[in-house]
């Protein structure tokens, strides 16, 4: 993850409504330092992310699927719920059992600021990046994994897309590309919300992967362009 360029760390929660047509990135918290660094624990980002792939879960759940002890997942939740990132769902809980949730709306790691331009702000959002990025590669390859094993159904192999191009932009054609992705964004996440969230023979949960990024020219990093 850069420090420089606004970075969406997810897409608008299924229970955060928007305006039809609206930027996503209009409706986003932008996260401060502090609440950064208590996200970028290893299993503290595992479990937002648990929660914001797979929907509410209890700590029990949790630590099965993490491998880790309840007492750990507890823990850290409450840590996540102290910053804002995570909350209860009182109406599913137990006097024994919690459920957990991941906060409505999207996060964004601005990487500017003074309170990031020091040693320990930038150690920060280098190490949230690293595991953000780790956990979006695994879910892709998690997602070839089961293509190359045929246990995905060809239709929906074939309605999938992963899919890479370059392209010489300007900052502002760049700005409006990732405005235009957020608008497609949140039109099928618009459609999405009067359904039950739980699977069925009709709909599946989609993971969307949206990158749009600058990258070095070759000939800036002192290689010698194609004849």
């Amino acid at each position: 993850m850069s420090t420089s360029p606004d970075v969406d760390a997810a897409g608008t929660d299924a229970r955060t409504p928007a305006d039809p047509g609206s930027d996503i990135r209009d409706h986003t918290r932008d996260l401060d330092l502090a609440t950064l660094k208590a996200l970028s624990h290893p299993l503290r980002v595992r479990l937002w992310d648990l929660l914001v792939s797979s929907g509410p879960a209890t700590s029990t759940t949790l630590a099965r699927r993490t491998g880790e002890s309840t007492g750990s997942t507890s823990y850290h939740l409450r840590q996540l719920a102290s910053h804002g990132l995570v909350e209860e769902v009182p109406e599913r809980g137990t006097g024994r059992e919690r459920w957990w949730q991941a906060a409505p709306g999207a996060l964004r790691v601005r990487g500017s600021g003074a309170e990031y331009d020091t040693p320990s702000g930038g150690e920060v959002i280098r190490a949230f990046g690293s595991q953000w990025a780790s956990l979006r590669a695994d879910s892709l390859q998690r997602f070839h994994e089961r293509v190359i094993d045929r246990v995905e159904p060809e239709d929906w192999v074939d309605a999938s897309v992963d899919a890479t191009s370059f392209a010489y932009l300007t900052l502002e054609e760049l700005d409006a590309l990732s405005s235009e992705l957020g608008t497609v964004l949140e039109k099928y996440a618009g459609a999405a919300r009067s359904r039950d969230s739980r699977p069925s023979d009709e709909h599946r949960r989609v993971e969307v992967q949206v990158l749009a990024f600058p990258t070095i020219d070759p000939a800036v990093e002192g290689f010698a362009a194609d004849a």
